[in-house]
């Protein structure tokens, strides 16, 4: 059967954050996502189990733009946070937890969640990660795989902003996102293939479902993706930022940067595509170092500063914020860049407190302080 991609107008936006539930006194992750997703029964489409009982997914509606998202996103965290506190529980943002091993944590009871074990093993166990998944919607089938092709080039300069899981179970990684490395023991996760165009994509997914290397496209588990289902591409190279704040100016530079090649795709601007081996080296980059690296230009011969080749980024969409109405949300892309992304804010709460339980409480803290005060986006 072909696969149809379900073209969405407007560049419609959706946000789903993977969030820690944590142990009020011991800062520890704790398995209680089933007590808090039964007491919500008016949000059972938007506030869901994942694979472990203390990973809570937080997904807006479809909307219209960033401050309706704002909106429902904020909402949505504040009642978590409420029918949390019943049972003991903290929300906390990050891209991994600093100290909770993968061995104490339970499994949800569920179909596909069995089938994942059985078929992945020891790699799905050791799944104890969070991220920041962005869907926007794009008109067209063609459009879609344009945009991905070009939007392959910044994806590091997403995971450089992102950067937020320098601890695995008590250990200082040395790198800034250690959940990438995580995901990456996926078969099908990282980066995606160059596609040609629709008919090539469609191709290679309907040849994993022939021969049964994917059950479904949701096993399909790429930094970026197509989602014909929603008409949607899907940005999921992100960790999860520690703030609603910092995950509305993600989504929203996301947002404009998909509006300005999908116009570029209007207006037939021809392109020439950096060599894999350049965005690879740039993932590997922004993965140990963040913020604090040199990428590699397209060309592939030169390097530029990460930050300002994220300004420089942000400049570019400049306009295109402005017609979406997301200039504000951007902008504070620029405190991420002058203070140092999630992962330097943990590493410098370690050396200030000297043990991981007080980082992990500081998370915790930080997200609570915006959300009881209400400024979370602009």
């Amino acid at each position: 059967m072909p696969i149809t991609f379900n073209g969405s107008e407007g560049h419609t936006i959706g946000i789903e954050v993977e969030v820690q539930l944590i142990d009020r006194d011991t800062m520890a992750l704790t398995p209680t996502s089933t007590k808090i997703i039964d007491g919500l029964k008016d949000y059972t489409e938007s506030i869901k189990h994942e694979l472990m009982l203390s990973n809570l997914e937080i997904n807006t509606k479809i909307c219209s733009n960033i401050d309706e998202a704002e909106r429902d996103l904020t909402e949505k965290f504040d009642i978590a946070i409420t029918e949390a506190s019943k049972y003991n529980t903290l929300l906390c943002c990050a891209g991994t937890h600093p100290f909770s091993p993968w061995k104490d944590q339970q499994i949800t009871e569920d179909k596909r969640y069995k089938r994942l074990l059985e078929n992945l093993q020891i790699i799905a166990r050791r799944f104890n990660i969070f991220g920041l998944h962005v869907h926007v919607g794009i008109n067209g089938a063609e459009r879609c795989i344009y945009i991905l092709k070009r939007l392959l080039y910044y994806l590091p300069h997403l995971l450089a902003l992102s950067a937020n899981s320098p601890f695995w179970e008590g250990y200082d990684t040395g790198l800034r996102s250690y959940r990438t490395k995580v995901f990456e023991s996926l078969p099908i996760a990282g980066l995606p293939f160059f596609f040609k165009d629709w008919a090539d994509y469609t191709k290679l997914v309907e040849n994993y479902l022939a021969t049964r290397t994917v059950e479904t496209i949701r096993d399909i588990w790429w930094d970026i993706r197509p989602h014909p289902d929603f008409g949607t591409l899907e940005v999921r190279i992100c960790d999860a930022p520690s703030t609603i704040r910092e995950i509305l100016a993600l989504a929203a530079l996301i947002q404009a940067l998909i509006k300005k090649l999908g116009d570029e795709y209007e207006n037939g601007v021809p392109f020439k595509q950096p060599h894999s081996s350049v965005i690879r080296e740039n993932k590997w980059r922004a993965c140990r170092h963040g913020l604090g690296e040199e990428f590699i230009t397209p060309e592939g011969n030169r390097t530029i500063r990460a930050r300002e080749a994220i300004e420089e980024l942000i400049a570019s969409v400049d306009e295109d914020a402005k017609e979406l109405g997301s200039r504000e949300y951007i902008s504070h892309i620029k405190d991420i860049l002058n203070k140092g992304e999630g992962a330097v804010k943990q590493l410098n709460e370690w050396k200030r407190q000297g043990e991981l339980k007080a980082v992990t409480k500081e998370l915790s803290e930080r997200l609570y302080r915006e959300v009881s005060s209400g400024m979370a986006g602009k």
